[in-house]
C-alpha cells in the first residue's frame, strides 16, 4: 500500500475480529509512530500499550468507572448487532451518533470499552507542555493509524476515556510527570460489520475541496 492509498482509505474502526496482534506487528507500528515529526525534535510523546491480562482490566476498570448502568457484555454485543442490522437495512451514509440511542450508547460505552479491541494504546505528553507538544503527539497518533493502516490492522482515535484519565493512569503505572493526551485501539478489523462503514457523527464523506483549501497565488 502507498502512501496516498492509505491516507485515503484509512478509517475508524469500532468493530474487531477477536484475534491477537503480534508482538512485532505492534513493534513496527509504534515505530512508524516514533518517528513523527516534533518541535526541535522534542519527541514529548510515550506510549503505554496494554494487550492480554492488562488490557482486559484497564477495560473491566473503565466499565466500572461508566457506573452501573454499564451495560453487560452480551447487551453491549446486542446492541453492536443492532446497529450492524440498522446499517445494512438502512445504508450507512449517516454518522454512528445519527442512528439513535443504540448508536448514541454504542459510541460513548463503546469508547470506554475500546471497541473490545485486543490492544490499547494511551498516549501521554511529557516534559513540554506548551508550544508544539499537543501538534507533535498529533503527528506520532496520525503515523501510528496509517501504519496500523497499511499492515493491515484497524485502529480508532479515542477522547472519551479521557474522562478517566485517572483510572487509566492508575491501571498502567503512568508517571504522576506525564499528562494523559489520547487514547488508541488497535486490532484486525471486522471487515463484514456495517459499524466500520460508519462514521462517527455526520458520516464520512469530506467538504468539497474548494471549500477548504484556497489556493492564493
Amino acid at each position: 500500500m502507498d502512501t496516498h492509498e492509505a491516507l485515503l482509505t484509512r478509517r475508524s474502526i469500532r468493530k474487531y475480529r477477536n484475534t491477537p496482534v503480534p508482538e512485532e506487528l505492534i513493534t513496527k507500528v509504534m515505530t512508524a509512530a516514533i518517528w513523527a515529526p516534533s518541535g526541535g525534535n522534542s519527541q514529548p510523546w510515550r506510549f503505554y500499550v496494554a494487550s492480554g491480562d492488562r488490557r482486559d482490566a484497564l477495560v473491566r476498570a473503565m466499565i466500572d468507572a461508566s457506573g452501573p448502568d454499564a451495560p453487560s457484555p452480551g447487551e453491549y454485543d446486542a446492541m453492536a448487532k443492532r446497529i450492524e442490522e440498522k446499517g445494512r437495512n438502512e445504508g450507512t451514509d449517516r454518522g454512528l451518533m445519527q442512528m439513535g440511542d443504540d448508536g448514541k450508547a454504542l459510541g460513548f460505552l463503546g469508547s470506554l470499552r475500546f471497541y473490545d479491541a485486543p490492544v490499547v494504546i494511551a498516549v501521554t505528553g511529557k516534559g513540554q507542555k506548551k508550544g508544539s507538544a499537543g501538534q507533535s503527539i498529533g503527528a506520532a497518533v496520525e503515523n501510528l493509524l496509517l501504519a496500523a493502516h497499511a499492515e493491515g490492522l484497524g485502529a480508532c482515535w479515542l477522547g472519551i476515556p479521557l474522562r478517566f484519565a485517572d483510572r487509566i493512569a492508575d491501571m498502567l503505572n503512568i508517571p504522576d510527570d506525564e499528562t494523559l493526551a489520547t487514547t488508541v485501539c488497535l486490532g484486525y478489523p471486522d471487515t463484514g460489520s456495517s459499524i466500520n462503514e460508519l462514521g462517527w457523527a455526520t458520516g464520512r464523506s469530506r467538504l468539497p475541496f474548494d471549500q477548504v483549501v484556497h489556493l492564493v497565488s
